[in-house]
């Protein structure tokens, strides 16, 4: 006996709207899919995914080392600097011409003043020059260049000085006083070639000392005073014999030469190339100094030796031969 199933006319109805329904549905989504594409699908670009950078070499490359620095030249209150350069020495009163290398460095503008040499008095307790009194130097003479030191009391002076700045302070070789006073030409005065009148304390001056400064035409090319004229200058050169050994005096001493001519000299005397030589215990109104200031870190100087000789002045002093 067969058993068929009977649906009722409703829910044939029913089952036949909800496939029309659906698929009434999908038509739908399709073309408004396929529209919205058409019209806006050019729009709409993929992002591109941004990854990290792979991380470095665990072992990086090293870095190249920094060139040398250059040493600082930091200059000293009332110094200027005075650059490297070559010195001609010699080539008068028969000693044979001879050039020197030097390195640059700084050199006080001026001879070094009673004020200045009374500060150092009073840090030390070194003796006064004899011409002072009381440990005082005469009134009026502040500004004026010391003098009346010896060689060992300019030295202490500069011992004093260097621990003061914290900087190497020293008397100048005979080279380095030659290139703080005639620059690159050889001139045979500091302000030029040939010698004019009132520019350097000279007897044509009056010939007596004058406070520093007191003539600013007279100055070195790298404006240093005084060079020639006012007071002799003590050095740290040795004067030699004719063996190249340092020279000495009948006591004994090695004599040390001495620059600049003073205010008692006639304008031959007062040419840069002549040069004096005393024992460093020799003490005259007319002889001063002035210091330089090594740069740190502190050149590579060339040694320099002054042959002996030089023409005789009308000083009172002894002449070096």
């Amino acid at each position: 006996m067969n058993f068929r199933t009977h649906r009722k006319p409703s829910e044939n109805a029913r089952l036949v709207a909800l496939g029309i329904a659906v698929a009434v549905c999908l038509t739908v989504s399709i073309l408004l899919g396929s529209g919205l594409w058409f019209f806006f699908g050019g729009q709409f670009t993929s992002v591109p995914v941004v990854r990290p950078a792979p991380p470095a070499s665990a072992t990086p490359s090293q870095p190249a080392p920094p060139s040398p620095a250059p040493p600082i030249l930091t200059p000293v209150l009332g110094t200027v600097l005075i650059p490297a350069g070559i010195v001609a020495l010699g080539g008068v009163d028969g000693l044979p011409p001879r050039k020197v290398a030097v390195d640059s460095f700084f050199m006080s503008e001026t001879e070094v003043t009673n004020q200045q040499y009374q500060e150092f008095l009073a840090a030390t307790r070194h003796a006064a020059p004899k011409d002072w009194t009381n440990g005082v130097f005469p009134v009026g003479t502040a500004m004026q260049p010391v003098t009346n030191v010896s060689w060992h009391d300019a030295n202490d002076f500069c011992a004093w000085y260097s621990t003061k700045i914290g900087a190497t302070v020293r008397l100048p070789t005979e080279a380095e006083w030659m290139r703080a006073a005639q620059g690159d030409d050889q001139r045979p005065y500091p302000w030029g070639q040939t010698w004019q009148d009132n520019v350097a304390a000279s007897k044509q001056t009056g010939g007596k000392i004058f406070p520093v400064k007191s003539f600013p035409a007279g100055r070195s090319v790298y404006g240093v005073y005084d060079l020639s004229g006012n007071v002799w200058e003590w050095t740290g050169e040795v004067e030699l014999d004719a063996q190249g050994g340092p020279k000495t005096d009948e006591t004994g001493q090695t004599r040390r030469i001495i620059k600049g001519g003073s205010a008692d000299e006639e304008p031959r005397t007062l040419n840069l190339f002549v040069r004096k030589a005393v024992p460093p215990t020799y003490t005259d109104p007319l002889l001063g100094f002035r210091y330089i200031v090594v740069p740190n870190p502190p050149p590579t100087e060339a040694a320099v030796s002054a042959p002996p000789g030089a023409p005789a002045a009308q000083s009172g002093m002894t002449a070096g031969r």
